[in-house]
């Protein structure tokens, strides 16, 4: 699917209309745009647009240089190996059975990272750790999802009501299939399916564009962190903890548009980590309302409205791995080795401390102290309810055949710990060391774990590997009908520059492309800068997890406001490009 990004870049003061105009979102009067397939070299203007002083030094305007992508590294393989057609393909899962009654306001857990790969990851390796946060409408019976959608057209098995496809909060950490710049450490990206997976919206602060319309999406909320495209980078560690919960906050009143009601769930991402505690960004109401305009059935029917579904919720570790196949009817496979880290109980843990949150925890709270008084600074106890996971069987296959054997290496499982069941679930291995089984072999119906040993001698020679990774290019839109904003730039472990600007909030891309009333701006601003004053890293909406280390999020990542800008103002990246 191409995605086309409309990245509103000048800081505007243009007055909004109290009314919003029938004509819809409307372009601002300078924007870029960009697709996957732009390659170009860039030279940044030097007319600048500065709101508040940076500290003295180089004076940096517009995106970064774009450079082409990075040729695929070429690999000789020796005689009687070629590429497999398919690798290996495998998810492995557990399911969080949520609670009875009112829980569907929020949910948080804890995923371990680690690095798998003494450096960069082989190309065609992907990886995906995190969970799907779906509204409940199981009882709802009606048609989500309209004609034209790509739901609708290519996955009519999930009818008639397309429920569990209509709209879902997904991301996470891995290896992520469309990374520009890979990494040897997963990352961690915010994704959503705003309209039943027919169109993409990713970064938070950008505005979106499917080529026909502005499309609402992520909002940058924090004025500590800056996100970049490609994901969120870490230190380097082996098994470190990061925590992260989607809670709905009333950042807005619900209100009508072209006969559609904009819901009041402001769906916020928060993290916990060892340097980073607090809200990150949220899903703008009015990506999850615009599906229903011409679509009666799916109205009040989205995330905007509906809480999340709890009677159970997917837990999933995803791995590709690319293969070499060598033998009679190529019958031997070998795939690039993947290694993980265990605990003291031969354990590799993916996820744990699950838990989902009622009404009263934080949305009731906040709400309450908009009408006067402090800022709830913890989520309410008595309003969490812990989620045991149970894993699921092993769903590996190559070529659509599938691999057996696994558990002679390691097993599924999930523990009982700290006075919780199913407190985490993930790998528990034997007396080999934790490394996932490489070599496989044929038989009529399945593949089998083999011995290495036993396998063609030139499936194993140091001419049979794997090219690694390649860098593609960067995130950089041309800037178009106005000027270049000052930016600042730091570089990351991926070997990409990020370069970011500071906007007063309300102005930043994502909420100008809303085409808010000046009221709702005034509001929405009042309480962001509520949000910027109050809470800090004294607040607490993701308990500590029950056993484990927290990771640090790469200290680049972490930002001061520039004086004058500290409260109501959030920095949004405008390029992430190759290092030099």
């Amino acid at each position: 699917m191409r995605i086309l990004i409309i990245l509103f870049l000048a800081i505007t003061s243009c007055a909004v209309n109290e009314t919003v105009s029938d004509q819809g979102l409307s372009r601002h009067p300078s924007f870029a745009t960009t697709t996957e397939s732009v390659a170009r070299a860039q030279t940044p203007t030097t007319e600048v647009v500065s709101p508040k002083s940076f500290p003295d030094g180089e004076v940096l305007t517009g995106p970064g240089p774009l450079f082409p992508d990075a040729q695929l590294e070429q690999v000789s393989l020796p005689p009687g190996v070629t590429n497999s057609a398919f690798g290996l393909r495998s998810q492995i899962r557990a399911t969080a059975f949520g609670p009875q009654g009112d829980f569907g306001w929020g949910l948080s857990y804890y995923s371990a990272l680690w690095g798998s790969f003494p450096s960069l990851p082989p190309n065609g390796l992907f990886t995906a750790s995190g969970t799907w946060l779906i509204p409940d409408n199981w009882r709802y019976a009606e048609t989500l999802c309209p004609d034209g959608t790509l739901a609708s057209e290519y996955l009519s098995e999930r009818g008639p009501s397309y429920r569990d496809v209509f709209q879902a909060i997904e991301g996470g950490l891995g290896h992520w299939e469309q990374s520009r710049f890979p990494s040897n450490q997963p990352k961690f990206r915010l994704v959503g399916n705003t309209d039943c997976y027919t169109t993409d919206t990713s970064n938070p602060g950008w505005a979106w564009s499917n080529q026909e319309q502005i499309l609402p999406g992520l909002v940058q909320l924090s004025n500590r962190i800056v996100i970049p495209p490609d994901g969120i980078t870490f230190k380097p560690n082996n098994g470190a903890l990061l925590g992260s919960a989607w809670l709905a906050l009333p950042l807005s009143e619900p209100y009508e548009r072209n006969a559609t009601v904009v819901g009041d769930k402001s769906w916020t991402l928060f993290l916990e980590s060892a340097n980073f505690s607090g809200p990150v960004a949220y899903w703008a109401p009015e990506a999850w309302s615009r599906i229903t305009a011409d679509h009666p059935p799916s109205r009040l029917r989205g995330l905007d409205h509906r809480p999340i579904d709890t009677e159970y919720s997917v837990f999933a570790a995803h791995i590709d791995l690319p293969g070499l196949s060598a033998g009679t009817d190529e019958d031997w496979l070998r795939v690039a080795e993947l290694s993980f880290p265990v605990d003291s109980g031969g354990r590799t843990i993916f996820h744990q401390d699950v838990t989902f949150y009622g009404r009263q925890a934080i949305f009731d709270p906040f709400a309450k102290a908009l009408k006067g008084g402090a800022l709830p600074l913890e989520v309410a106890n008595t309003s969490l309810m812990h989620a045991p996971l149970q894993t699921h069987r092993w769903e590996v296959q190559s070529g659509g055949q599938e691999i057996a054997g696994l558990e002679n290496f390691v097993m599924l499982d999930d523990w009982d710990a700290h006075g919780k069941e199913g407190w985490a679930w993930g790998l528990q291995w034997s007396d080999r060391p934790p490394v996932f089984p490489t070599h496989y072999r044929s038989s009529e119906t399945e593949w089998k774990t083999a011995n290495k040993s036993n396998a063609p001698s030139e499936l194993n020679t140091t001419q049979s590997n794997f090219p690694t990774a390649r860098r593609r290019s960067g995130y950089a839109p041309l800037l178009d009908n106005g000027p270049a904003p000052q930016v600042r730039e730091v570089r990351l472990n991926d070997g990409s520059v990020l370069r970011y600007t500071w906007y007063r909030f309300v102005d930043q891309p994502a909420i100008a492309a809303l085409d808010l009333t000046t009221k709702q701006q005034t509001d929405l601003q009042s309480i962001v800068e509520r949000i910027h004053t109050q809470w800090g890293e004294q607040t607490e909406f993701i308990k500590p997890p029950s056993q484990g280390e927290l990771v640090e999020l790469q200290q680049e990542l972490i930002v001061e406001p520039p004086p004058g800008a500290e409260v109501g103002w959030v920095p949004v990246v405008i390029s992430q490009t190759a290092a030099q």
